[in-house]
Parts: C-alpha cells; sequence; structure tokens
C-alpha cells in the first residue's frame, strides 16, 4: 500500500493503481499529466484547476480563472503549456514562470457561443483545438506580433462536437459530433506550418477548415482516437459501436465493431496495434489488431478470485443491504447486486483517459478516483 491512500493491485494481466483525489460526491471531470508524469492536473468537477506532486500528491497550485466547469485540459510534454476549456465558453493557456514559481493563464477568446466540451494540442504544440456545443471547432495558435492566442474557426458540424483528436503531422484534425458523424479536416495554418501542407493519406491536400472526409456512426459519435502512425482513426458511437477507418484508398474503409456491454465515451491507442476504450461500464476495455481485423480482447479490470465464505453474520448483512437498496432505488436486489460490481476500481462513467508512459495509461470518473494501468 502506497503513501497517501492508494493501493497497488497485481493481475496477471495489469498491474494498477487507484488513489481517491476527491471525494466520489464530488468527483472528478477531467486531469493530465506533465512531462514524465511528475505532476498532475486535474479539474474536482467545479471550476478549479489543481495541480499536485505527482509523486507524494501533494497540492502544488489551486487555480480559479474560470468561472463554470472546466470541462477538458491537455499538457503539452514538450512546450509544458498546460491548456484548459471551460463551459464559460473560454479557454486558458498557463505556462509556469520559474522566476515567481506560478502559473500564469493567457485567455483564449473561443469566440463561441455555448460550452467548450473537448481541448487537445497538435503534437508538435504550435496549435491546440477546442470542441464545443456551438458546432464549430476553433484551431488556436499564438500571434507573436500582437502576443496573445488566435483562432480560425471549422464550422461543419451540425451539432455538438464532443471529442477532437490531431493527426501525429499537425495539419489534419479529426473531430467526433452529436449529429452521428466523425469527420476529418485540415488544419493546415500558413502562417505556423512553415514546412508545407502535408495531405497523410489523402490525396490532395485542401485549404483549412475543408473536408478530407465523413463517415458515419449510429448514434452520438462520442470519442475519436489517432493511432501513433496516423494510419488508423478509431471513433466510438453511443449505439455500443466502435469504427476503425483507413484512409489509403480513394473512400475510407471503416471496420464496425458490435459490442455487448455500454457505450466508450473515452478512446485512446496505446500502440498501433492496442486500443483501450473506456465509458459507462467503468471498465477500460482493450481491442486489437490481429491479421488486418480489428477485435475486443478483454477488459482490463478483473474480478478477484473469490475468497471463502464466512456463515457467521452474512444472512443479516444480506437482509440489511435488501432494505438499504429498498429505500434507495425501490427495489430487493440487496447485497448480491451490489457485489456484481463492488470490485471494480471505478465505480462511476470513466470520463477522461490519458497516457501515463509506456503502455500505461490513467483514467478518473465522476467517483473521484484516478487509476493507473500498466498492461503487462
Amino acid at each position: 500500500r502506497l503513501s497517501g491512500g492508494a493501493s497497488i493491485v497485481k493481475h496477471s494481466e495489469a498491474m494498477t493503481s487507484a488513489r481517491q483525489l476527491v471525494d466520489a460526491t464530488i468527483g472528478i471531470s477531467c486531469h493530465a499529466w506533465s512531462k514524465g508524469a511528475e505532476e498532475l492536473a486535474y479539474c474536482p468537477n467545479n471550476h478549479e484547476l489543481r495541480i499536485v506532486d505527482g509523486n507524494d500528491w501533494t497540492e502544488k497550485f489551486r487555480l480559479t480563472e474560470h468561472d463554470m466547469l472546466i470541462s477538458a485540459m491537455d499538457w503539452h510534454p514538450e512546450t509544458n503549456f498546460l491548456v484548459t476549456c471551460s463551459h464559460d465558453r473560454n479557454a486558458f493557456v498557463w505556462n509556469f514562470d520559474p522566476a515567481e514559481k506560478q502559473w500564469k493563464p493567457s485567455l483564449v477568446i473561443l469566440r463561441v457561443e455555448r460550452a467548450a466540451l473537448d481541448v487537445k494540442w497538435s503534437p508538435d504544440g504550435q496549435k491546440f483545438a477546442v470542441g464545443s456545443s456551438a458546432k464549430c471547432v476553433p484551431v488556436c495558435y499564438y500571434e507573436q506580433d500582437n502576443n496573445w492566442w488566435v483562432s480560425k474557426m471549422i464550422k461543419k458540424h451540425k451539432s455538438s462536437v464532443l471529442s477532437i483528436a490531431w493527426h501525429p503531422n499537425s495539419q489534419i484534425l479529426a473531430s467526433g459530433a452529436s449529429d452521428f458523424k466523425a469527420r476529418v479536416f485540415s488544419a493546415f495554418i500558413t502562417n505556423v506550418d512553415t514546412d508545407g501542407q502535408v495531405a497523410a493519406d489523402f490525396n490532395t491536400p485542401v485549404a483549412f477548415g475543408e473536408t478530407y472526409a465523413e463517415m458515419n456512426s449510429s448514434g452520438w459519435c462520442e470519442s475519436v482516437a489517432y493511432s501513433p502512425s496516423g494510419a488508423v482513426l478509431a471513433f466510438s458511437g453511443h449505439d455500443s459501436s466502435i469504427h476503425f477507418a483507413t484512409f489509403a484508398s480513394e473512400k475510407p474503409v471503416v471496420q464496425t465493431i458490435r459490442f455487448s456491454f455500454l457505450p466508450l465515451v473515452q478512446l485512446l491507442f496505446l500502440s498501433d496495434s492496442t486500443l483501450v476504450g473506456a465509458g459507462h461500464d467503468a471498465n477500460p476495455a482493450l481491442f486489437e489488431l490481429t491479421a488486418a481485423q480489428w477485435a475486443f480482447k478483454e477488459f482490463v479490470d478483473k474480478k478477484p478470485a473469490a475468497k471463502a465464505v464466512t456463515t457467521g453474520g452474512s444472512d443479516v448483512k444480506s437482509r440489511m443491504a435488501m432494505w438499504q437498496n429498498k429505500d434507495k432505488t425501490g427495489t430487493t436486489a440487496g447485497a448480491k447486486a451490489d457485489d456484481e460490481s463492488a470490485w471494480l476500481k471505478h465505480q462511476g462513467t470513466i470520463t477522461c483517459l490519458k497516457p501515463y508512459s509506456n503502455g500505461a495509461f490513467s483514467s478518473t470518473s465522476p467517483d473521484g478516483k484516478l487509476v493507473t494501468w500498466c498492461l503487462s
């Protein structure tokens, strides 16, 4: 057992470390790691940005520039810039000043009329994009002459943009929206991408904001993610489906997998052949590429072996649980219903996945827990 209440449990497939960062009645909306996981930034389901030490978990900073819930954040490993977006329709780029030993915010006017929902740095750290409820995606970059962050708008959506993902070349941007579409756009900005435009797997480059590809999802497109090489774009639907798209041919080639568990709201590639998705089942699901086909492999969180049952007091406990459950939900399912999911590390929908280290990732949930997963 670690200091500060973290516990490590080893399964044959994964080593996990769970930490209760805030009370379960508060929850965590999103989180992000600094380079080398030296520091962790997270939002306790409100307007605050908290930064803690990644080793001893002491709180170092509590920043309150936002007025409403922080919905997403991203920490670039090379520039050390931390970007946050919020339901207050704004974004801040945070820069640490070593001389004053404090984080300094730069307000980014997104020019959106509704909440900002997702934010991601481009891999080169020169731009970031924000998904919003205003049916648009501001792509923001720093304008040296005026000393501020400005944005260019992608306006091809018909509903809220729930998720965004950058291609590794930092010039192509994917989005998932609640209009049942996943789209791929050009995010090439002449003054920023000075090495020239690259179209990757697409034949002909297009202007900023124009569409490279558009694909259907049978439900809200909850999340999008690019593989490390950029060869595959994955997107998940609210109809309990996941789709893997490649663009080597004239039209996108999409493999669809439908599953029996609840929808995935977060996707993260661990490698070009491994993807983890998480959502309403509170248990990360692993997908692998084998023989040119993607397939669901297993859930990462494993139920521990059953312990020997002792009879003393178990009947009384079961009856008490039955009445407690009836009082809360109006059912008599009792202790057995609670036990079915009580072993899970998370006790709520997993709403944020982030890379942690090689082959490892972390997750947070409205249950207030941070869990790190290291696959063997």
